[in-house]
């Protein structure tokens, strides 16, 4: 447990220490703006409906390989330095890849969700926190439609952004995972937006037919399958945990074969 302890406390300290957790920030801010303008400087009639309208713009995919900018290269910069070695010997593969993949996770959840909400404090210099057409749908079919209701806005984003943070978090998992097979960084910053397309257009026909298993459903908060904050929030919880526990268990046996 201990050893444990010492890989989470090591690779959290790295991921601070790594300005790419910032530019990733600043990235996902940038590109919230641009998804939200409507080419002529419109940017919609409240914050509100800027954060739904550019988290459902094509270019809201750009924000999934930013997210992944923080940390998910960390098994290709450690396998490029001989770094992965090191810390192995100190302890096992097993606390290697589980404590990685875990704050691979974190990072992206944490950087997404501070880039949407940093994206609505920027509009709400200039725009009110929300219009009445937008506030009345998410009060009917949204989720923590009660922090809207009792103008707590900002905590409002930050769960909302959290929330797509998670099935960031998964998609940078699964493109660190990658990362094992062909150590590139190019690849694990374009395979978030990849997987998200194959998820998103191979599943159209199958597991995306069922609400509970459709990530544009399960991890947007517009939506709100089960009509309560909690379950929708630890459903999307335990799909990430699924996604740790599984890719984790992968990852070290690729690992055993690299390093």
């Amino acid at each position: 447990m201990k050893k444990r302890e010492g890989y989470f406390r090591t690779e959290i300290s790295r991921l601070f220490h790594n300005n790419g957790f910032y530019f990733s920030v600043m990235g996902i801010v940038m590109i919230l703006f641009l998804s939200a303008n409507d080419g002529m400087g419109n940017m919609g009639g409240s914050v509100l409906s800027s954060v739904l309208l550019s988290s459902y713009d094509a270019g809201f995919l750009a924000a999934f390989s930013l997210a992944a900018m923080p940390y998910a290269a960390s098994f290709t910069d450690d396998l490029e330095y001989n770094y992965a070695k090191y810390l192995v010997i100190r302890g096992s593969y097993g606390k290697y890849v589980f404590s990685k993949m875990l704050v691979i996770f974190l990072s992206s959840m944490l950087a997404m969700g501070i880039g949407i909400t940093c994206f609505s404090m920027l509009c709400s210099l200039g725009l009110p926190w929300a219009d009445e057409g937008m506030m009345e749908y998410i009060l009917m079919y949204g989720g923590y439609r009660s922090f809207l209701g009792q103008g707590q806005y900002l905590l409002w984003f930050l769960l909302y952004g959290m929330q797509w943070g998670i099935f960031a978090g998964i998609l940078s998992m699964a493109a660190a995972f990658l990362s094992l097979f062909w150590p590139n960084k190019l690849l694990v910053f374009s395979a978030p937006v990849l997987l998200y397309q194959i998820l998103i257009e191979f599943g159209a026909d199958s597991f995306r037919k069922i609400s509970a298993f459709d990530p544009l459903v399960v991890f947007d908060a517009r939506h709100n399958i089960w009509d309560s904050d909690l379950k929708m929030l630890a459903w999307a919880f335990l799909l990430g945990a699924a996604a740790w526990l599984l890719l984790g268990f992968a990852g070290v046996l690729q690992s055993k074969r690299r390093i």
